[in-house]
């Protein structure tokens, strides 16, 4: 009996005990769990973005002012949102730009979101300092407007792209919208910035018609052919103002590697030699034919010393650094607007501008000078189109046999002629330390447009 006793009070007491032990525990989880609620209201959730489940009740809103995103939830909710959210934080969040991809990683996730009460807080300046960061130095460059010419002539635009920079309020939504719908990734597109030659600018000009145009061709792949692209592209989208004269040498400058040309073949005194820029006189030429059938005025130019079956005979033109240059004046009330555009084997020129003045060959002459050169005469007729009035001016071109003198004798591309006691200089290279660069002389009438330059091999 004393042993049931003693069995009986024994089971009563750990029951006691283990009853004590229990209300303790729940105690403690009690205060734990308001500890965790307390500092939750004065700490930042690690989080990454807002993907509740859908049995969780939320409401999206953007405060006053625009710059912190809320999304409201109830209380029981709140701790399940903060683990559940500090759990995909560790993915990361995933950004799409032209730039191309950045992952922003947990502890920076972290600095965007704010707990007040009982909303979760996208703070948006937090978001952008974070974009500025990432994408600071980025520059996508965009394209230029693209300008054809229709089968009547007319002008045709083609939309070109606008440079990206960071970073846009846009992009900053779209990464909002992305975390308050739960995403960890958004596409954004950066802040686009108009570039100078976009629609706005070839409107500007009045532009609306082809008013010269020409093509030359070369065998693709030579080291000449990246020079032609590059003062292709130098020149390209020039605009010559009414009464303004353009000079090629003046607006691409020398002719170096820094500037993006490479050696190839040019000509001195009918003899070929190897020089950075080597080529460009192709387009030089293939300028100088669209300024003729545009009608411009040449207020300097010199044609090749020998002739090359590409150009044609008589009406082309050659270019050096210092001199000879070509020089073209808009004598037109209008702009005009140079473009280019290349080919592995071609090169094209085109004038853009409204209908003045239209330029044809219609006649040339030859003559031969002493025992080896010729003299070519190319003569243009310009139509004004408001009064119907045509005049005429001439273009002269003296070619040699390569390497040689009209005289037959050898020639010297690395010689300075100078006669002191002669009345004018005769084939005198820029090379030489006592160059002058001649002037040349236009006359005109009111029906006639006469042009006389010195000739020089090039």
């Amino acid at each position: 009996m004393l042993k049931r006793q003693g069995q009986r009070w024994a089971s009563s007491t750990s029951i006691k005990w283990r009853i004590v032990v229990l209300i303790s525990a729940a105690l403690a989880l009690s205060l734990l769990v308001i500890a965790i609620i307390s500092r939750g209201s004065n700490e930042k959730p690690h989080v990454s973005s807002i993907p509740l489940s859908s049995t969780i009740p939320v409401a999206a809103e953007i405060n006053k002012n625009d710059d912190v995103s809320s999304t409201t939830i109830s209380h029981g909710d709140r701790l399940q949102a903060i683990n559940h959210l500090n759990h995909l934080a560790e993915k990361g969040f995933l950004t799409l730009s032209p730039a191309g991809p950045i992952v922003f990683f947990s502890d920076e996730l972290r600095t965007w979101f704010n707990i007040d009460g009982l909303s979760i807080k996208i703070d948006e300046e937090a978001v952008k300092s974070s974009l500025s960061l990432a994408y600071g130095d980025v520059f996508v460059e965009g394209t230029d407007v693209w300008l054809t010419a229709s089968d009547d002539h007319l002008l045709e635009i083609s939309e070109g792209e606008p440079d990206r920079i960071c970073c846009s309020h846009e992009d900053v939504n779209r990464i909002t919208a992305a975390l308050n719908s739960g995403k960890d990734y958004a596409n954004i597109d950066l802040l686009a910035v108009n570039r100078e030659r976009g629609r706005d600018w070839i409107t500007s000009t009045g532009a609306s018609h082809l008013v010269g145009e020409f093509t030359t061709y070369y065998p693709a792949g030579r080291p000449r052919v990246t020079n032609i692209h590059r003062i292709a592209e130098l020149t390209r989208g020039v605009v010559i103002k009414p009464d303004e004269t353009f000079s090629l040498n003046g607006h691409v400058g020398e002719r170096t590697v820094e500037n993006g040309f490479v050696e190839d073949g040019a000509i001195v005194y009918g003899v070929l030699i190897q020089t950075v820029g080597g080529g460009i006189s192709q387009f030089a030429t293939t300028l100088f034919n669209a300024a003729f059938f545009a009608g411009l005025d040449f207020e300097e130019y010199k044609s090749h010393s020998i002739y090359f079956q590409r150009y044609p005979y008589g009406r082309e033109a050659t270019i050096s650094w210092g001199w000879p240059d070509l020089k073209l004046k808009n004598v037109t009330p209008y702009p005009i607007v140079i473009w280019t555009s290349v080919t592995p084997d071609s090169v094209t020129v085109q004038f853009y501008s409204q209908p003045w003045v239209v330029g044809e060959q219609t006649d040339q002459t030859t003559r031969e000078i002493q025992e080896e050169c010729t003299e070519v005469s190319t003569e243009r007729t310009r139509t004004w189109l408001e009064t119907g009035t045509t005049t005429f001016d001439y273009f002269e071109a003296l070619y040699r046999p390569e390497g040689l003198n009209c005289d037959g004798t050898l020639s010297d591309p690395e010689a300075c002629l100078l006669d002191e006691e002669a009345e004018e200089l005769v084939e005198l290279d820029p090379r030489c330390p006592n160059y002058v660069p001649p002037t040349t002389t236009t006359t005109t009438t009111t029906t006639t447009t006469t042009t006389t330059t010195t000739t020089e091999a090039n």
